[in-house]
């Protein structure tokens, strides 16, 4: 269970030390054995330590001092005020795959349900500035793979990562958002809205202390748990140097599966995916690609508990254009605005999957529907 206030405060003095970081604070801990003895250590014993030079020691030293008690209970009010709890290593509660890690988190702040610690995850990822073309598959396959009931585990960052929690949402799915800044913080600022929807009905973690602002040299650390949280790594929209790669490398050191959008070539934001087709890379143009490589081929077939009752949902009733085919009326009458995958409308039309598909290739020519990638369509 998470740690209560008192056995928190001693870690909490270590974590909110000005430039000690979470893998500095894992070091003293394995050296002197808890965050007690790392308050009480000498400075010569610290200063022994490797890149502990005399202005960290000094840091470290002022956590055991009024000043570092202050500064503890400061955070412990900001976890109360932001409703998160932290979990150890120790707890039952801390991730399996995050005990795998050479640097594992010696602290893990959370907001929202802690179970999704344990679901079974797809990490999506790319660009913070994806064309519409990318955030459009991005939010396709990240609904049809919650909707399969996979966690939806991403960045939070604006771009791919939020069009990909937001779809996760949007299809009653589960969603976890790792963080590159502390659990109060919220970044970017235009994502406000996105947070407070994760944090009520997925979950935010974050391995930085509270208050702790975003920095650059925090998203690397944070993608090698996006990586270890998920079975797969799905990459939509990346430019040839970009902080998704970062995912990709650890995704692929721990032996998971890496997945890859084509996209247009001399495209900017597709050069980086492109480029992991090339460095073989599961190629992805549906849902399906990603299921079979995780579940076996035929299991994406398979009905989930989350997928049943929303695609037996009937969509908004609207009378069919009087010169359609009675199949293409059929379709029609059971696209909605909202893109519809071409398996669910077979099942709301009792039509084959072909069937269904030449229907809808005659409503594209009569300017009556829309093709999505993934194979979704909605009516026009």
């Amino acid at each position: 269970m998470p740690l209560s206030a008192s056995a928190l405060e001693p870690l909490l003095r270590l974590a909110v030390v000005p430039g000690l970081g979470p893998a500095r604070i894992s070091a003293l801990l394995r050296r002197f054995g808890s965050a007690e003895r790392v308050l009480a250590a000498s400075a010569a014993e610290v200063g022994a330590l490797p890149g502990f030079g005399p202005g960290l020691v000094a840091r470290v030293a002022s956590a055991a001092t009024d000043a570092g008690r202050a500064r503890a209970r400061a955070a412990l009010e900001t976890l109360r005020r932001v409703g998160a709890a932290a979990i150890t290593p120790d707890d039952a509660a801390y991730p399996e795959a995050f005990h795998a890690l050479p640097d594992p988190p010696f602290l893990l702040f959370c907001a929202g349900d802690l179970d999704l610690l344990h679901a079974p995850g797809v990490g999506v990822v790319g660009t913070r500035e994806p064309t519409d073309y990318g955030r459009q598959v991005a939010r396709s396959l990240s609904g049809d793979l919650a909707l399969a009931g996979y966690a939806i585990v991403s960045g939070m960052a604006k771009g791919i990562d939020a069009a990909a929690h937001a779809a996760a949402l949007e299809a009653n799915g589960k969603t976890v958002g790792v963080l590159g800044q502390g659990i109060d913080r919220v970044y970017p600022a235009e994502n406000a809205h996105l947070f407070g929807a994760v944090r009520e009905r997925g979950l935010l973690i974050s391995e930085l202390a509270p208050g702790e602002d975003p920095a650059a040299g925090n998203f690397p650390r944070r993608n090698r748990l996006i990586a270890a949280l998920s079975a797969g790594v799905l990459v939509v929209e990346m430019g040839e140097k970009s902080g998704a790669r970062h995912t990709v490398e650890y995704a692929l050191e721990m032996g998971k599966e890496v997945f890859a959008v084509p996209g247009p070539i001399g495209s900017p934001t597709s050069a980086g995916t492109n480029q992991l087709l090339k460095e073989g890379a599961c190629l992805v143009t549906s849902s399906r690609d990603v299921l079979e490589a995780l579940r076996g081929v035929g299991a994406a077939d398979a009905p989930s508990p989350v997928a049943a009752p929303i695609a037996s949902a009937p969509p908004p009733a609207l009378a069919p254009p009087p010169e359609l085919a009675p199949e293409e009326a059929g379709v029609f009458t059971a696209l909605s605005p909202e893109p519809r995958h071409v398996d669910d409308l077979a099942v709301a039309t009792g039509l084959a999957p072909s069937r269904v598909l030449a229907a809808l290739l005659g409503l594209e020519l009569k300017g009556a529907a829309e093709s999505l990638p993934g194979k979704r369509f909605r009516r026009v």
